[in-house]
């Protein structure tokens, strides 16, 4: 399981929540270990997960009878996780009325996939639409007049019309809470997408000579990504985000490479700055005053430094060295988003976080002043530890001649 269960009830018991009921598809992901691969065919969700403040209970799923027969049921949810589905009385091919699902024709032998789907349905518990799903899960859970926190417009709707005696509240931001400390499993996928993204960035920008434009270096970084068993989510090159924009990479310019990408939906984040030749002087200057920087910031990681305490510690780091650079030094968390970690504390105030075990930080290092030859970056994907912190991948020289 993905899911961070223990810390899921102390942050709902903190929260004052029954249960957490979410139809965000990277929340129905990390709660049951399985994407509903429906939602990327329509703007509405799907499925919904349904996680207990009360760890004796299960997590519970619910979601259409035709995905589970088709996606889920083959490599099926997590261990423990109460399975529910929804067959419409119409427009569903699956007929489980008494016990039966698709028709079979008894013209070959069934297969064993077919027979393991056709098992896996056989254990689930069959609702009529996913108002009455949801209505009973709540009811298996004993909290249909309890306080329940939703992540969605789909998600309060069916609470609402399957328990409209509860408080609902929003809770996206309490997912996110729960979501600051990895499981081993999590850390494994982030583990090996973060090697695989900076090896796939190494990768594309060695052959940024032969790339020459900023699409075709963007084409490579996405092409090693998926070579590595990633999935290409985006890379800013020199300050340019924007995919309909080409331009030629010019020799002797730097420039920042930034490349995302994820496996299993878990992202890895990484950049460097490249020169194609030999970069200016000056440029040369501000990538050692970004090493200086993020190096005394790496010494520093460790639980309980805080967010503000980490911009504070890069800003002095180059004022002391006597470098006159604006960057931004920005710390965020990674794990199924690109920035995970939540917007305010836990009743809703400002929050400046604070580091704790468990955690996947990086801090983005860019320079923010133009003229000087170019742009610059450095980041890398750190593990805070118990004592201190450990990068997630290999970590290269800062600036990268090709």
């Amino acid at each position: 399981m993905l899911l961070n269960r223990e810390r899921a009830t102390e942050i709902l018991a903190h929260a004052r929540l029954d249960a957490l009921v979410l139809s965000d598809p990277l929340n129905v992901f990390y709660a049951t270990s399985k994407l509903p691969v429906l939602d990327r065919m329509t703007s509405t969700h799907q499925s919904v997960a349904v996680i207990p403040a009360d760890s004796r209970l299960p997590v519970l799923y619910c979601g259409p009878a035709f995905e589970y027969y088709y996606n889920v049921a083959d490599s099926g949810v997590a261990a423990g996780v109460e399975v529910h589905l929804v067959t419409p009385a119409a427009a569903d091919p699956l007929k489980t009325e008494g016990g039966a699902l698709m028709r079979v024709l008894d013209k070959a032998p069934l297969e064993a996939r077919e027979l393991h789907r056709r098992a896996a349905m056989r254990r689930a518990t069959f609702h009529a639409s996913m108002e009455d799903g949801v209505t009973a899960i709540l009811e298996r859970l004993g909290v249909p007049h309890g306080a329940i926190g939703i992540d969605s417009l789909e998600s309060q709707t069916w609470v609402a019309a399957a328990t409209p005696a509860a408080t609902i509240r929003v809770a996206a931001d309490i997912v996110r809470h729960i979501r600051l400390i990895k499981t081993a499993p999590e850390l494994e996928l982030l583990g090996a997408a973060a090697e695989a993204n900076s090896r796939a960035l190494i990768a594309a920008v060695r052959g940024a000579r032969a790339a020459g434009t900023l699409r075709a270096l963007r084409e490579r970084f996405l092409s090693e990504a998926a070579l590595r068993g990633n999935t290409g989510i985006f890379m800013l090159i020199d300050g340019v985000m924007d995919e309909t924009y080409d331009e030629p990479l010019v020799a002797g310019r730097a420039f920042l490479a930034d490349g995302v990408s994820h496996r299993a939906f878990y992202q890895g984040d990484y950049a460097r700055t490249v020169c194609i030749g030999e970069p200016t002087v000056e440029l040369r200057r501000v990538t050692d005053a970004l090493s200086l920087a993020w190096g005394e910031i790496r010494s520093r990681l460790r639980p309980g430094l805080r967010f503000s305490e980490i911009r504070e510690i890069g800003i002095r780091t180059l004022k002391q060295a006597g470098y006159d650079y604006t960057v931004a030094f920005k710390p965020h968390t990674v794990g199924i988003a690109h920035e995970d970690q939540p917007r305010t504390d836990l009743d809703g105030g400002p929050l400046d976080l604070a580091l704790a075990a468990g955690m996947v930080l990086s801090v983005d290092c860019p320079l923010l002043d133009v003229g000087v030859g170019g742009s610059a970056h450095l980041e890398d994907m750190m593990l805070i530890t118990a004592d201190g912190s450990r990068p997630l991948h290999t970590v290269d020289e800062p600036l990268i001649l090709v």
